[in-house]
């Protein structure tokens, strides 16, 4: 039989988890990236009856070796540790104490996730020291739905947190949330239930699944827990959404986009707390373990596009149409930077015979669903389709569809003002009663097309 390791050295696999404290306050503790003997908390008030939360914002506390004999986490010191019961005490100086638990079915589950995933808070979580109830703008300050918005958020960035460092779990993540938008009765506008069958398609540990559920399950009763703020109201590079912080130095050009792009009076006092709330949203889509941004972002080369009188799938950040005459996937929130609807219901208010830009994402329901709809597409409309050529059902129609179509190589990259090589084989069909555009002859070679 082997012998078991003295509590204190396991005691970083013991706090791994979620656990409830006695003020009131659910904790998520994941291990650092930066050592092994230290790991961060995230506190977040909850409802507990009888019990007075000690704060309204979520805190993040660092949990570290103190000494040989003991843990710290903040100002506390670990007084007990019991592993049989999941139940933890911490004591202040000053003498005060705060008590950990939690059941012995989640503390299995903990270890399990610990097992196969000890990276978390890689990215996005603030540095401990640096928070401070101060820094978050007050729950009186913030508007109720933004608020809402800001559970939302801040329960993805968590899911993403617990995913960790696996890049195609990160990718499908972001393509489940995109395809969201499509699946019958889906319920909230961006997270999908936590029985939603979209989860099911997570190749994640059962224990996995139940932690991102669990955290699903959560949002309702923190709808109006957490605050989305901008850290420097002069600076705008850095948006603070819960217990996280989103990163905005290299995306200036979209700030100022969303800046132009506002459609209400130039001084309305909500103007830059709904730019932080859509750069948050957005935020939720990348990848945090690649160099780059969504892919929904990239659009076709913009000279193409401004000779189109719809585009079908843009956003504000991307769209180069006049202000009212594109589709977005928020136009609840987006209607203030001139959004004109959804696909596919603003399919019903785009007027017969307009020229329409047909950029879909590249997730699997998108393109079945624009696949399904071509013909009809092709009837209403003089449509310029960008489509990529996949193993799947539908490309046996693609040559018959599109006759005539040409390979692209490269999509624009709005928020860095460059183009971006396609990573899948992408064709582009312009319907030949569309407008005259740009001549092959007179682009730069990177922007050329190739026929088929």
């Amino acid at each position: 039989m082997v012998k078991k390791a003295p509590l204190l050295e396991r005691f970083g696999d013991l706090v791994n988890g979620r656990w409830n404290d006695s003020l009131g306050n659910s904790v998520i503790v994941t291990f650092s990236t930066e050592c092994e003997n230290e790991l961060t908390a995230v506190l977040t008030p909850i409802s507990v009856p009888g019990v007075t939360p000690t704060t309204s914002s979520s805190r993040a506390l660092k949990i570290q070796r103190s000494g040989e004999k003991g843990w710290r986490c903040g100002s506390a010191m670990l007084e007990h540790a019991d592993e049989q019961r999941q139940r933890l005490v911490w004591i202040t100086e000053d003498g005060r104490r705060a008590v950990w638990s939690r059941t012995k079915a989640e503390g299995a589950q903990s270890a399990e996730v610990a097992r196969t995933d000890r990276v978390a808070f890689p990215w996005l979580l603030a540095k401990a020291e640096k928070l401070s109830d101060q820094d978050a703008i007050t729950q009186d300050e913030c508007p109720v739905d933004i608020r809402h918005d800001a559970a939302r958020i801040t329960a993805l960035l968590d899911i993403r947190q617990m995913i960790g460092h696996r890049r195609e779990l990160q990718e499908r993540l972001t393509h489940i949330l995109m395809d969201h938008d499509l699946h019958p009765g889906r319920g909230d506008y961006l997270v999908p239930g936590a029985d939603s069958p979209l989860w099911q398609t997570m190749p994640v540990t059962e224990a996995q699944r139940r932690s991102i559920t669990d955290r699903i399950r959560r949002i309702p009763h923190e709808a109006e827990m957490h605050s989305l703020s901008w850290s420097d109201e002069n600076q705008l590079d850095e948006v603070r959404v819960g217990h996280h912080r989103i990163d905005l130095r290299s995306r200036q050009r979209d700030v100022k986009t969303l800046e132009a792009r506002w459609a209400l009076a130039p001084d309305d006092k909500r103007k830059y707390v709904e730019i932080g709330r859509l750069l948050a949203l957005y935020s939720c889509y990348d990848n945090p373990l690649s160099n780059y941004r969504s892919g929904m972002h990239l659009g076709l080369d913009p000279e193409l596009r401004r000779s189109c009188d719809y585009e079908l799938f843009a956003s504000p950040l991307n769209a180069v149409v006049a202000n009212g005459f594109f589709a977005s996937k928020w136009p609840h929130i987006e209607w203030r930077f001139g959004s004109l609807g959804s696909y596919p219901s603003v399919l019903s208010i785009l007027p017969v015979d307009a020229c329409v830009c047909v950029n879909p994402p590249f997730t699997e329901a998108y393109l079945a669903d624009v696949m399904a709809r071509l013909g009809e597409l092709k009837l209403r409309f003089r449509i310029r389709l960008a489509v990529p050529i996949q193993d799947v059902p539908w490309r046996k129609k693609l040559q018959k569809a599109l006759p005539c179509a040409q390979l692209l190589h490269t999509y624009y990259d709005a928020t860095n003002e460059t183009v971006a090589e396609t990573l899948h084989p992408t064709l582009l069909w312009e319907d030949p009663r569309c407008p005259p555009r740009w001549t092959s002859d007179l682009l730069p070679s990177h922007l050329k097309l190739d026929p088929l």
